[in-house]
């Protein structure tokens, strides 16, 4: 299960674990109620898949340092893998898995209407041989690389439409409707959990009709962003102008693990 924050019902602002008042009172509570919505969605998807007789359930805790999970309020038999340092994205991925399903997602960097949309972080797009990705598609490719298919998601309704076409047959569960990048409609956290719990059950049930994304190789990887970047970039990287830098190798799983953490030979899990 991959998680993120921004895709929350209740949720339309940034996390605030950055701001100035991060510390202070308004910022402890911000943080801390946007964990409990957070936490109530994943317990809702893992009870889902429990129901639909998921025999496994690893939770990744994949929003910024991936720290944000309450895991002392999760509910019995899931297991999480989250913390700084990670040695590889989808942390605990291997091919023993059935499904990959994406929680609480928000759409990729400069969706019109995308409640809190970015990819990976604000100002940046990501092309993977030259079609433009979100996180969600970056995740689906390493899973395909695995043979494991992405077969749901939930979020803003933006995040939904575009897994929907992604990936036709996806089962999808929008819990809030984004107007503006800071506004959203959204439904109350008891509905959203109940339409999570429900819907991604559905999709267990359809998993095996569904084949894993594969990004065909040769694989190029290109990172766009506002600002330059700087004189010092990955070893082996390619400097396509001052704002874009494109990575190359024979699977996406080689070309992203080569941008993100300087590791393009990185083995695939076992």
């Amino acid at each position: 299960m991959f998680t993120d924050l921004e895709g929350v019902a209740g949720i339309d602002d940034w996390d605030p674990r950055h701001r100035d008042d991060a510390a202070q009172a308004r910022g402890v509570y911000d943080r801390a109620e946007m964990q409990r919505l957070f936490t109530g969605e994943i317990n809702a998807a893992a009870q889902g898949l429990f129901d639909a007789g998921v025999e496994e359930v690893l939770i990744n805790d994949a929003h910024g340092a991936g720290r944000t999970i309450l895991v002392e309020e999760l509910i019995s038999g899931v297991k999480i893998a989250r913390g700084v340092n990670r040695p590889y994205w989808l942390l605990g991925i291997s091919p023993r898995f059935g499904a990959l399903v994406h929680v609480s997602m928000h759409s990729m960097g400069g969706t019109p209407d995308g409640c809190l949309c970015h990819t990976m972080s604000r100002g940046y797009i990501y092309r993977a041989n030259g079609k433009e990705v979100g996180e969600m598609e970056m995740a689906a490719y390493l899973a395909g690389d695995l043979g494991i298919p992405w077969v749901f998601t939930s979020g803003d309704a933006h995040a939904c439409c575009e897994a929907e076409a992604w990936v036709p047959g996806m089962v999808t569960a929008p819990v809030k409707e984004g107007l503006d990048l800071n506004c959203a409609i959204h439904l109350a956290p008891v509905d959203a959990r109940q339409l999570i719990r429900e819907r991604i059950a559905e999709a267990v049930r359809k998993a095996c009709e569904i084949k894993p994304l594969v990004l065909p190789g040769p694989c190029v990887l290109e990172v766009q962003k506002v600002e330059p970047w700087p004189a010092q970039i990955r070893e082996g990287a390619e400097r396509v102008d001052a704002f874009t830098l494109r990575y190359a190798g024979d699977s996406f799983w080689q070309v992203f693990h080569h941008h993100v953490y300087g590791k393009p030979d990185l083995p695939l899990p076992e």
